[in-house]
């Protein structure tokens, strides 16, 4: 089997998550000046990869356009939280939490979809909950690590239901445009409702790590639904779980933050597990 696209997508959502770190470290960019900046740069992104592979616009049922407004609700809101909480802890911090949203997603696919199910793979989603549970709780958190981990806690669960509604709403219609209609949704839903103050423009630093992100992001945005319509839910879900740990190292050796050994190890775990799952009949 052909991994490139569950490869891609895990790079992609660890390389932009880096950047927006970086952009607000460095940059103090606010959360609604970041998330505006970066769906600006999807929206022209997605469309461009649209327009040059020729795609053709594909019909709409109610069905389908049910399906694209929970997506856009849904994603709007994961993206709000998540990127207010991207302010109030560091990425290491994050990890276990944000771990749990692939093992959420397979776990609500693996009872939704039956021709995916597979019963290693249920033990593996089972176990990295597990081990999950292990690396929060052994964190301390101050007071406003305590804030910005229960905003992020909003996102994951929110982030974690809309994989469903791509893999329904990949039967009417491409990766790339289930993409284009959901980033244009967000964008126009922070222009209505998320609009950064005027009161701070965006300097040429914020420019220089928020567009190379919003270009990363929209790679993983239709690389992930190619992965969803190749592999399936279930075994997408199961490989973004090894997403963590390169995320664990870019906290340590881009952005220097302090990474526990627990959460180091829990990320190598989950890695065993994914590993013994993929490739056990």
């Amino acid at each position: 089997m052909d991994f490139s696209y569950l490869i891609t997508s895990i790079f992609a959502e660890s390389g932009g998550k880096t950047l927006d770190k970086l952009n607000f470290r460095r940059n103090k960019i606010h959360p609604r000046q970041s998330l505006l900046l970066a769906f600006m740069v999807m929206v022209l992104s997605v469309a461009g990869y649209t327009v040059v592979t020729k795609q053709p616009f594909p019909e709409l049922p109610l069905p389908a356009v049910l399906l694209l407004v929970g997506i856009a609700l849904f994603s709007f809101g994961g993206n709000v939280f998540d990127e207010i909480s991207l302010q109030k802890d560091d990425l290491s911090l994050r990890e276990p939490l944000v771990d749990f949203e692939p093992i959420a997603t397979g776990l609500i696919a693996y009872l939704l979809f039956p021709d995916e199910r597979k019963p290693a793979i249920l033990i593996a989603f089972i176990l990295g909950a597990f081990i999950v549970r292990w690396g929060v709780h052994h964190r301390k958190l101050r007071a406003y690590q305590k804030k910005g981990m229960t905003y992020l806690w909003i996102a994951v669960v929110l982030y974690a239901i809309v994989p469903v509604f791509y893999k329904e709403a990949l039967e009417y219609m491409p990766p790339a445009y289930i993409a284009l209609f959901r980033i244009i949704s967000i964008f126009i839903l922070i222009l209505l409702f998320f609009r950064p103050k005027r009161n701070k423009k965006l300097t040429s630093s914020m420019l220089k790590y928020g567009i190379p992100a919003g270009v990363i992001y929209a790679i993983g945005a239709v690389v992930s639904l190619y992965a969803i319509q190749s592999y399936g839910l279930v075994m997408t879900m199961l490989f973004l779980m090894l997403g963590p740990a390169l995320r664990y190292l870019a906290g340590q050796f881009i952005l220097h933050e302090k990474v526990r050994r627990g959460e180091v190890l829990s990320s190598l775990m989950l890695a065993v597990v994914v590993a013994i799952a993929a490739f056990v009949k």
